[in-house]
């Protein structure tokens, strides 16, 4: 045995009071190869509050011990619960039904145990105690437990092998004086021969020790029979009870009502060799049976009126088992059903009787008797229109759908009117553009369908657009347009000049005179499919340009003559404006007296009588220059002569330095507008040179004195 299979996986944390609760209980074990078997225990418990009145539930874990073919304890696997379950309460015969009192509860535990080969088999026990007081076929139930326990057969002498098991869940109550039968068959993973019979289930535990631990070994002993009782006579019937051998299959016919303790017993033969048996302890609950079937059919759904000819039926009887549907279709015997909520497509719309008889052919057959109606279901629509001109109207919707021309069909236009609409047919109008929910109702056969679409109505584009209206060649005009749609537009403009654009708000360039006609259309192409147009007559006034022109004579002058003509020959001016170094002049012909040498531009704005101007420029050139510089100058505070500098015109270029006597430079400027302060300067003869480029290529240098006189 492995160490590990041996700890203790789960602790008691105190012992636990004396229960009353158990029903029954059976041990089979598989071999899963290499000496590891998975053991298995069913635990029933009395699941019934006024019988467990202590609330006994299953424990957490069992306690399963293995004995030596010697008798010698082995070992224990300490299993928890798997899970447990209610177990439902069946009875062979569909007039009967138990009291609705009975409870029991499955509880499964499931481990591995390893059981080495070579020791001559082992003995495997669960121990549980006490049993229900309610018992009455023991002496002292609730003093007597349960030991569930199989053989292992040792596997060098027989090879592996997996011990029978019961396959169907034990019966939980019979009904008095009725003939009973139920199926206690067991199955053998190894395919071996399994005979049954009858036998006294074995006892284990106390009230005063409930969970032997570990479980006592073989051998064990019986339970306890009450006055009357034993294997013989486990139950009051007649017939007794019996099992068959062969089959497993128990019958009786109990007399008694009462709560009794049975054991079953299941052996395994291999070539004639008995190899192990599990007894089935459980308890049988003989109980007074109710015969109460009611045939019952669930009334029509009303949303189940106009869904088609099929119809799904719902069963309401109780207690029945088997039953037959009558479809109550006329003239055909192919309208029934033994389903339990058969479904049936009628042949035609219309109001059907239908029969339900739960339990048929039984002595507590029941009938009843329910109302039908089937009809096709209706359908209806109606085109929904493209979208409209507002003016377009009125529309046309027609009813289509699944109904015959004798529906009534009904519209809901809302705000709409529909002076001419009949049932299928309406021609409404709407009071303004937008979006209209319409409503059309179709009733037939007592079903009622509609449907909701909207309809839209969109006003025709709306042309606008502004633009400046009057100016000069070229005159770039720039249009705004505000028009408007409820769907994208595409534009068109004609200009009135030949040319045509298609952008939105589009800026043109006129390069004729005259007054021009101006045109936008806007077409739509989805919603209100449209096309408008606005035409404003001689929109845009272009004037001509005036041509700015004049002569300048001479265009070459000098300092020596500096004087100039300008003559105007301007057309389509109506006034003139002149500007010559800074000075204006709005005459057509003046004289002009240049003050200085270089290049001079002339310009002439010319302007017609409607704002418009042209504009022209003639450079003149004034060459020559002059240069005097005084020989003295007196800086003796009267403010008359107090600063040295030359008189110079004409210079693009010029440089002016003045030395003392010692050849020093003391003032150096390239401004001819410099004066040179004597400051403290003292009285002599101050030498100076000048250089001059005129605006011609003349240059030209000057060199002289002067007298600083105090």
């Amino acid at each position: 045995m492995r160490t590990a299979i041996w700890s203790i996986v789960f602790l008691w944390c105190s012992l636990p009071v004396m229960a009353t609760h158990l029903i029954g209980g059976e041990l089979y074990y598989t071999s899963l190869g290499n000496d590891d078997y998975e053991v298995t225990v069913k635990v029933y418990r009395d699941c019934n509050p006024a019988t467990n009145t202590n609330g006994q539930g299953f424990d957490p874990s069992v306690e399963v011990a293995a004995y030596l073919a010697n008798g010698t304890y082995f070992g224990s696997i300490f299993i928890p619960l798997d899970g447990e379950s209610a177990l439902p309460v069946t009875l062979n015969s569909p007039c009967l039904t138990p009291p609705s009192d009975i409870c029991v509860e499955e509880g499964i535990y499931t481990g591995v145990i390893n059981l080495p080969a070579g020791t001559g088999g082992y003995t495997l026990a669960y121990q549980r105690c006490c049993r229900s007081p309610i018992v009455g076929n023991l002496f002292n139930p609730n003093t007597q437990g349960l030991t569930c326990t199989a053989n292992v057969p040792d596997v060098t002498t027989t090879g592996e092998n997996s011990s029978p098991r019961f396959s169907q869940i034990p019966p939980i109550a019979l009904c008095v004086n009725q003939p009973m039968s139920f199926d206690n068959v067991a199955t053998d993973p190894d395919g071996d021969v399994l005979v049954y019979d009858l036998c006294a289930p074995f006892t284990g535990g106390s009230q005063f020790d409930p969970i032997p631990a570990p479980p006592t070994g073989p051998p064990y002993s019986t339970v306890t029979w009450g006055a009357g009782y034993s294997v013989a006579n486990m139950v009051d019937a007649s017939p007794p009870l019996n099992v068959d051998a062969g089959t497993g299959f128990v019958t009786l016919t109990p007399t008694l009502i009462g709560s009794y303790t049975l054991g079953v017993r299941v052996r395994e033969f291999r070539n004639g060799i008995e190899l192990s048996s599990v007894i089935r302890d459980f308890r049988l609950d003989i109980v007074p049976c109710a015969v109460a079937v009611i045939s019952a059919i669930a009334d029509q759904e009303p949303a189940t009126l106009c869904t088609g000819l099929e119809l799904s039926f719902e069963n309401n009887s109780s207690n029945g088992d088997f039953f037959h549907w009558d479809f109550g279709v006329a003239g055909t015997a192919a309208d029934t059903s033994s389903e339990e909520e058969p479904s049936f497509v009628f042949p035609s719309s219309g109001t059907y009787s239908v029969v339900l008889i739960a339990n048929p052919g039984w002595p507590c057959a029941d009938t009843a008797t329910n109302s039908f109606t089937v009809s096709t279901p209706v359908s209806v629509e109606f085109a929904v229109p493209p979208i409209i001109c507002f003016d377009e109207q009125p529309m046309t919707l027609a009813a289509t759908g699944a109904f015959t021309p004798a529906a009534s069909v009904a519209w809901n236009l809302g705000t709409g009117s529909a002076p001419d609409s009949d049932q299928h047919v309406t021609h409404p109008s709407f009071p303004d553009n937008g979006s209209f929910a319409v409503t059309v109702t179709v009733t037939e056969n007592g079903c009622t369908n509609s449907f909701t679409d909207s309809v839209r109505v969109h006003p025709r584009p709306i042309v606008q657009f502004t633009s400046d209206t009057a100016g000069c060649i070229p005159l770039d005009v720039p249009f705004t347009n505000l028009s408007s749609a409820w769907t994208p537009m595409s534009f068109l403009w004609q200009f009135g000049d030949g040319s045509s654009s298609t952008e939105a708000s589009p800026v043109h360039s006129y390069s004729t005179e005259g007054f021009h006609t101006v045109s936008l259309t806007v077409s739509t192409n989805s919603g209100c499919i449209a096309t408008r147009s606005l035409v404003r007559e001689d929109l845009v006034q272009v004037w001509p340009q005036p041509s700015a022109s004049f002569v300048v004579d001479p265009p070459v002058a000098s300092l020596m003559s500096p004087t100039v003509n300008v003559q105007d020959n301007s057309l389509n001016a109506y006034h003139w404006r002149f500007d010559i170094a800074g000075e204006e002049f709005d005459t057509t012909a003046f004289t002009y007296t240049f003050q200085d040498a270089g290049w001079f531009p002339v310009q002439l704005i010319a302007i017609s009588g409607l704002g418009c101007a042209d504009t022209a420029v003639v450079p003149v050139f004034v060459g020559g220059h002059f240069f005097y510089a005084p020989t003295a100058f007196t800086p003796d505070g009267d403010g008359i002569n107090e600063a040295w500098k030359p008189s110079v015109k004409g210079a693009r270029l010029y440089r002016l330095d003045v030395f003392d006597r010692w050849g020093q430079n003391i003032f150096s400027t390239e401004d001819p507008n410099e004066w040179m302060e004597p400051g403290t300067m003292p009285i002599g003869t101050y030498a100076y040179k000048a250089w001059i480029s005129e605006w011609g290529p003349l240059e030209k240098e000057y060199n002289g004195s002067f007298q600083l006189i105090r």
